[in-house]
């Protein structure tokens, strides 16, 4: 045709019919407005948002009802007491360092006291025959045989030898100082005077790596973390516990100065294993 006006190439309007919302171009070459389709759904779309905003739950980001973000924080997960144990009276030797205790449990009120073995049982039974016949040998031989399978007989509060499970302790939610560390003999000396002589009542969560049992100590209504956080001579151990109670306990000792905190500087107990480990302490 003249002036260069012939059909458009078939391949061109192939590429105009492809698709809901291609753009047209009119005979002068320019955009033409969008299609009416397209301009419903972009609507559509801001009218959704535009509700989710409004109707979303506190802390929510909606789009429409369907789709929905949280914005609020997920608290930590609360730790749940596994079972108690109630021991014995504790010796000053039980007292390993700050953190760490060895207590005893009476089997015969305990929950495991059906899988004591009977060697053990038996061997109970002949130390204590044998240390009212004063054959203190013969007694400190089967001692040896009950301490061997993780057992002990002691005297409890009315002095009378029973048969007694040990268990290590470790305090949760604190860290001490180690003994050659400043204030780590004096951490072990404060618990030791806490503790020599009472029964604690103790809450386990978990065990540790080292087999030790993980729990909450209470010694005739005091928490023993809380008395060592009070002291100033342990650190809130945020690693491993996230409650705001034992936080708030080391920080009224630091701005109070007590103990450790009268330290310009001092070094973080997990600090100072880490250096021991590589060599450097």
């Amino acid at each position: 045709m003249p002036g260069g006006m012939g059909p458009a190439p078939e391949h061109r309007r192939r590429r105009e019919r492809r698709g809901s919302f291609h753009v047209r171009t009119g005979a002068a070459g320019k955009r033409a407005p969008p299609s009416m389709a397209l301009v419903y759904c972009i609507g559509v779309v801001s009218l959704l948002a535009s509700a989710g905003r409004t109707l979303a739950p506190k802390g929510q980001l909606c789009l429409g009802s369907f789709w929905c973000i949280s914005l609020t924080p997920v608290a930590p997960k609360l730790q749940r007491v596994n079972y108690e144990l109630h021991t014995l009276p504790v010796d000053a030797k039980a007292v390993t360092d700050g953190d760490t205790i060895t207590v005893y449990v009476n089997m015969s009120n305990h929950p495991e006291s059906g899988d004591v073995p009977q060697e053990v049982h038996k061997a109970a039974n002949e130390r204590t025959k044998a240390r009212a016949a004063k054959n203190y040998q013969r007694a400190d031989a089967l001692q040896k045989i009950i301490l061997g399978a993780g057992y002990r007989q002691i005297p409890n509060m009315g002095g009378e030898q029973v048969l007694a499970k040990k268990y290590r302790i470790r305090l949760r939610g604190i860290d001490t100082p180690e003994s050659l560390m400043p204030y780590g003999k004096e951490a072990k000396e404060e618990l030791m005077r806490l503790l020599q002589g009472k029964t604690l009542k103790i809450s386990i969560y978990d065990s540790d790596r080292y087999g030790r049992l993980v729990g909450d100590v209470d010694c005739n209504g005091v928490s023993v973390q809380e008395h060592m956080l009070k002291k100033g001579l342990a650190w809130h151990y945020t690693a491993y516990d996230h409650r705001m109670e034992l936080s708030k306990w080391e920080n009224q000792a630091r701005a109070s100065r007590t103990g450790l905190w009268a330290l310009p500087d001092p070094e973080k107990p997990w600090d100072w294993r880490k250096k021991k480990r590589i060599g450097t302490v």
